[in-house]
């Protein structure tokens, strides 16, 4: 087929077919080789592969970061698509602008959250509050572990992320006597259920602006299978801890506070904005960890040891003070999203307008006047900085915010988010080239020729396979959202559950992600143990891919 085939009209006929089929959503017939999937050879797959796998060289075999490497794929990529997809500099220009502009969105949310973390770190906020939580847990190692390495880590996950939820809380651990390695190995697996609706849902609204499915039932689905990768984490961590007869003797502990998560978490999703899903979730799990389970009846023994908190102790605030830029943001957040203000606010609505393109090959995209529209006034980034300066104001009013903090605040923003910042944008840009000229929709083909029925199993797999490439399941989504949404068509399934097996995937690859381990080893001290590390998540991870994939398939079978 492409760039092997010397008929370029027979070709462009066949690759318009394909446009057609797909754009309609009408039922493709794998097996009786209808349209373009025919023409699928594995020269051409193999081909349309390149991209993915040289970052996956560049990343995984050479340790190039994300900024790095993500630039050189998106060159790879523009070379692939002139050479054998019939790209021209028209369709290159106008991909990698739609790619741009995509960021936006995403990237506003991630400079948000790092400047809300920021804000709250420079006032020794969360000093204070891991503080609190290690004085109620009243020195009970296990409820210390849930608390500090699966809920606190799960809240900053909901606020930042991007490593922070390992930055912060694996030393914590280290601090409160646990194992190094246990620390970072608890702290990667414990928090990976938060991740796509953490950092303020970037994840989710990565997919929302790169594909635009139904966000409701993205928001379900993926919720819902998150929400069982909750409970099973914890599972996962106490047996790390003390093996199986442990977990059977906690399973009271583990449930309670799962559930506890879990279901906040659900109900926030689907009920008032997936955007507060896992910050809600980890507020929850601290509640519970922190205060609710040493009360328990199965906990009587250490509840006498439970020692109250003066306020004049360490940074002099107390929990409410420290962790009211995160109250500000749940409170703006939810008068915005849950009264007609977000309707009075919607005339601010800006996006860029595209002509029609058409490759070599006769792959078609069609114009569109308003191309990912972002609402300026109610888009999560905006209500993120808002909470961030309504913070600043009211530490200063509480006299703890000192001379030379804002500049504090602002050089550590930029420092943080520019890695971030290019890799984003150079891997959005990169995948919607490979949309643009048809690159996305030969591998959807091959897989789903490839797979058929079974591909909901495969489905969450790509996910992990692209945040075990890029630390990221924002840029997984990124990279294989697109992807996925196209063999669901191909192969006449609900597209939505195989975007939420994709981002579930996502969060649970993160887990065992290069990057992300050897962030947990530094942060800890045993940099060189990263292959340890990897060796106990791997295999945690695969199996919680491969559940989820099974649940993704009885969903199709029966809802």
């Amino acid at each position: 087929m492409l760039g092997f085939h010397l008929d370029l009209e027979e070709n462009r006929y066949e690759f318009a077919n394909f446009c057609r089929v797909y754009d309609d959503r009408k039922s493709f017939d794998i097996n009786g080789g209808k349209g373009l999937l025919t023409q699928v050879n594995i020269i051409s797959w193999l081909l349309a592969l390149v991209p993915i796998l040289s970052l996956l060289v560049l990343i995984v075999k050479l340790r190039w970061g994300g900024s790095k490497a993500g630039p050189v794929g998106w060159f790879i990529a523009i070379v692939v698509a002139i050479l054998f997809f019939g790209a021209d500099l028209q369709i290159i220009a106008i991909g990698s602008l739609k790619g741009l502009w995509s960021t936006i969105y995403i990237l506003y949310i991630i400079w948000g959250a790092l400047a809300l973390y920021n804000v709250v770190d420079i006032v020794k906020g969360f000093d204070t509050i891991t503080r609190y939580m290690t004085a109620w847990t009243g020195g009970n190692r296990l409820i210390q572990l849930f608390t500090v390495g699966w809920a606190f880590p799960s809240f900053i996950q909901g606020v930042c992320g991007f490593g922070a939820p390992v930055a912060v809380s694996a030393p914590l651990l280290v601090g409160l006597g646990f194992n190094p390695i246990l620390a970072a190995t608890t702290v990667l697996i414990a928090h990976a259920w938060s991740i796509t609706f953490g950092s303020l849902g970037s994840s989710y609204g990565a997919i929302i602006s790169i594909v635009d499915p139904d966000p409701k039932g993205l928001a379900f689905w993926s919720s819902t299978y998150l929400a069982i990768t909750c409970v099973l984490g914890g599972i996962i961590i106490t047996h790390l801890y003390k093996g199986w007869r442990t977990v059977l003797q906690s399973m009271p502990s583990i449930l309670l506070l799962g559930l506890a998560m879990s279901g906040s978490f659900w109900l926030t999703v689907n009920y008032l904005t997936p955007y507060l899903g896992s910050l809600v979730g980890g507020i929850v799990g601290l509640v519970f960890g922190s205060w609710v389970l040493i009360r328990m009846p199965w906990n009587e023994k250490e509840r006498s040891r439970v020692e109250p908190i003066s306020t004049a102790e360490g940074t002099g605030m107390n929990f409410m003070v420290a962790a009211s830029a995160y109250f500000f943001l749940v409170f703006i957040v939810f008068v915005v999203y849950m009264t007609p203000i977000k309707d009075a606010l919607a005339w601010a609505t800006v996006g860029l307008s595209f002509p029609e393109t058409a490759t070599g090959l006769g792959f078609v995209n069609k114009a569109v006047d308003l191309y990912s529209p972002i609402n300026v006034l109610t888009t999560p980034g905006t209500l993120i900085f808002l909470s961030a300066f309504a913070a600043i104001l009211f530490y200063i009013s509480k006299g703890l915010w000192g001379k030379g903090f804002t500049g504090t605040v602002l050089t550590n923003l930029v420092k943080q988010a520019n890695p971030t910042t290019i890799t984003v944008i150079s891997m959005c840009m990169m995948a919607m080239v490979m949309m643009e000229t048809g690159i996305t929709a030969v591998l959807a083909q091959g897989v789903a020729s490839a797979t058929g029925s079974l591909y909901p199993v495969f489905a969450p797999l790509i996910g992990a396979l692209g945040a075990f490439m890029t630390g990221s399941n924002t840029s997984s989504n990124i990279l294989f959202a697109a992807f996925q949404r196209d063999v669901a068509v191909l192969l006449n399934i609900d597209h939505v559950v195989i975007l939420s097996l994709q981002t579930a995937g996502g969060s649970i690859g993160c887990m065992f992600s290069p990057m992300k381990v050897a962030l947990g080893t530094a942060v800890t001290g045993i940099s060189g143990s990263e292959g340890v590390i990897i060796k106990k998540t791997l295999g945690y991870g695969i199996f919680l891919c491969l559940l989820v994939g099974i649940l993704g398939i009885l969903t199709l079978l029966y809802f």
